[in-house]
């Protein structure tokens, strides 16, 4: 059978096939009135008896059963063709989301499912062009996604269909198991062809989808949605809680079988336990703030999970935050929920925007198992290498791709990297990743030796380092960030605070105080969220040194 292409998508009418439906329903509609007369007729005649009654009742049974065959397979092929002509909508409409992507960066695709971007003449930048050249290479990872999508669907329904078709012409109507099954086109393979731009693929697979057969795989299948980036957050939440209860049951009978005693004798099984535990006091919070479950995995070294301050399937401003030594759900989801609920309000109120446009959410990635001090210093997992931060920089990238490609208008996207996260979200960024602004403090080192090697605009990448914080002062992994060309260093010491005379600003005095409330380091980071590069604090600027008594909180 011959393979479904863009341009037979783009020829497709789907109008033409539901008006084929129609009549065929009108159709099974006669068929079924005409059932009704006989019924009636029968009811009503004069009955008799002898050989000829007998003969008539056979025959009027066996005219009978015919009809409801009839009927029954007039149903069948509506039904399959009603789904083409739903899938094959749902395809166009895809292939039409390519092409104004495409369109939006002066490219435009082929019936070949090409996409063909113009050149880009040199603007005497070279970290501007690089961010022109990340976005021609989002775009064209996202057009090709869709496209592919498109066509894996569209030939998918293709075999659904000519099956449904046959076995209605051929007295082999097909029955589904549970008699519940949609015939939902299954979700593309998790990372092919780069687990960054799978976000994607995932994010075409569940636009492919309508709404009933969205409800469908959350309740029968939530672990095709819930790890999947490139979903709306709403409806992975929904299917995490799921996996939530899942992970809950075996994490409780892990613990039964060790006994009580486990934190002595399994501290990783103790560790699940808690972690869930904090997800459930994080997710049952009655405060009026939204939050999502877009990530819950017990099954490795360290409970891996993913959870929102904020909406970010609306807000127009997304900051996530990557943590590093020692993090974990179990001891950091809790305090960190608390924390993000401050900052979040108090970037609310720098943004500019209105509505969802000034929105903003915040998010907990804790979705790579932090190296933790059990781990010691010569494993793999040890924070003084960086096999963690390279394995698990490719999800990094994934997720916060996800977001943009779970959205018609993407959001402003901000990251936030702490301590080892900033390794991380070094190495992240030279994937085929997609940020607005990125904020790394207490760092003790990046991959990235340009802001071109990162795709970053200029003035996106942002460090703080607070004096007295030794980690940041290392320089222990390859470059110290603040010496990258371009950077804004920002100041983490006692300041004044933008637009006023007499209120200051706290500095970060140790290495985890960054976020801590009333200091400078704060304001600058919930600047960067906001989008509000013009209230940033920088580093050796006229407020940035002060007397210590002029930094006390009652000043």
């Amino acid at each position: 059978m011959p393979q479904i292409g863009v341009r037979h998508i783009r020829a497709f009418q789907p109008s033409v096939v539901l008006e084929v439906a129609q009549r065929l329903e009108a159709q099974r509609r006669r068929v079924i009135s005409a059932t009704d007369a006989v019924l009636r007729a029968r009811a009503a005649g004069e009955s008799w008896t002898g050989p000829a009654a007998v003969a008539a009742t056979a025959r009027q049974a066996g005219v009978l059963a015919g009809l409801a065959d009839v009927a029954v397979r007039l149903a069948a092929t509506t039904a399959a063709l009603r789904r083409l002509a739903g899938r094959m909508e749902a395809c166009a409409a895809l292939v039409r989301r390519a092409e104004r992507m495409a369109s939006d960066r002066g490219a435009w695709t082929d019936d070949l499912g090409l996409v063909h971007v113009p050149h880009r003449w040199s603007s005497g930048d070279p970290i501007m062009d690089a961010h022109v050249g990340r976005l021609d290479a989002l775009m064209v990872d996202e057009v090709r996604r869709c496209l592919d999508e498109a066509e894996r669907v569209a030939g998918a329904t293709d075999v659904e269909v000519h099956r449904a078709l046959v076995g209605a012409a051929s007295y082999r109507l097909a029955t589904r198991a549970g008699g519940d099954d949609l015939g939902v086109v299954p979700p593309p393979p998790q990372g092919a062809g780069g687990q960054a731009d799978g976000a994607f693929a995932n994010a075409a697979w569940w636009r492919s989808l309508t709404v009933a057969e969205r409800r469908w795989v959350i309740g029968h299948h939530p672990e095709w949605v819930g790890p999947r980036d490139g979903i709306p957050a709403w409806d992975r939440h929904q299917a995490n809680l799921k996996l939530l209860a899942r992970a809950r049951v075996a994490a409780a009978e892990q613990l039964r079988q060790i006994g009580p005693r486990a934190r002595a004798t399994d501290v990783v099984v103790w560790e699940r336990v808690e972690s869930i535990a904090a997800i459930d006091a994080v997710l049952g919070k009655s405060d009026g703030v939204t939050r999502h479950l877009l990530l819950v995995d017990i099954t490795g070294p360290v409970v891996r999970a993913v959870t929102t301050v904020g909406n970010i399937d609306r807000a127009g401003h997304v900051a996530t935050y990557v943590g590093g030594l020692s993090t974990s759900p179990h001891l950091d989801l809790r305090r960190y929920d608390e924390t993000f609920v401050r900052v979040r309000t108090l970037a609310w109120t720098k943004t500019r925007g209105v509505g969802d446009r000034a929105d903003v959410a915040i998010v907990q990635w804790m979705g790579y198992p932090a190296p933790q001090w059990r781990d010691g210093a010569f494993g793999s997992r040890s924070v003084l290498k960086d096999d963690l931060a390279t394995e698990w920089a490719d999800e990094l990238a994934s997720f916060t791709n996800g977001i943009a490609a779970s959205r018609d208008e993407p959001p402003h996207q901000t990251l936030w990297a702490h301590s080892y996260g900033s390794v991380l979200a070094g190495f992240a960024l030279q994937h085929v990743m997609r940020m607005d602004d990125v904020a790394l403090f207490g760092s003790p080192g990046t991959a990235l030796d340009s802001l071109a090697e990162g795709g970053l605009k200029p003035g996106a990448l942002n460090v703080l380092a607070s004096p007295t914080d030794v980690i940041a002062a290392s320089g222990w992994f390859a470059r110290d960030p603040r010496d990258v060309p371009g950077v804004a260093n920002l100041s983490a010491a006692c300041g004044l605070k933008p637009g006023s005379t007499n209120e200051f600003l706290m500095g970060s005095p140790w290495h985890s105080a960054y976020l801590n409330a009333g200091t400078t380091s704060e304001h600058n980071l919930a600047a960067i969220a906001a989008g509000r590069p013009d209230q940033r604090v920088f580093a050796g600027s006229p407020v940035g040194s002060f007397p210590a008594r002029d930094c006390r909180p009652d000043h």
